[in-house]
């Protein structure tokens, strides 16, 4: 949670609004929302919020057309 601060602060800076969005007994946070123009990202917690913005920004509306290969299952793959 150390970085919450900073990832907000990033985000602030690339000009969106945060809000978030609280569980039905309004104890918890259930989602974190970053709103600029038409724009809105939903994420999980401030660190992932950033990471969605940067994907955004990066690829635009097009991000799932990007080959990045499998990456993910490359790296699970691995020895250790």
């Amino acid at each position: 949670m150390n970085t919450y601060n900073p990832a907000l602060y990033a985000i602030k800076n690339r000009g969106f609004d945060i809000k978030i969005r609280l569980n039905e007994n309004q104890d918890e946070i259930e989602r974190w929302i970053a709103q600029k123009q038409n724009l809105e990202i939903i994420g999980f917690n401030p660190l992932s919020l950033l990471g969605l913005i940067i994907i955004a920004e990066q690829y635009g509306e097009n991000w799932r057309q990007i080959d990045t290969g499998n990456l993910y299952d490359e790296i699970l793959e691995q020895d250790y």
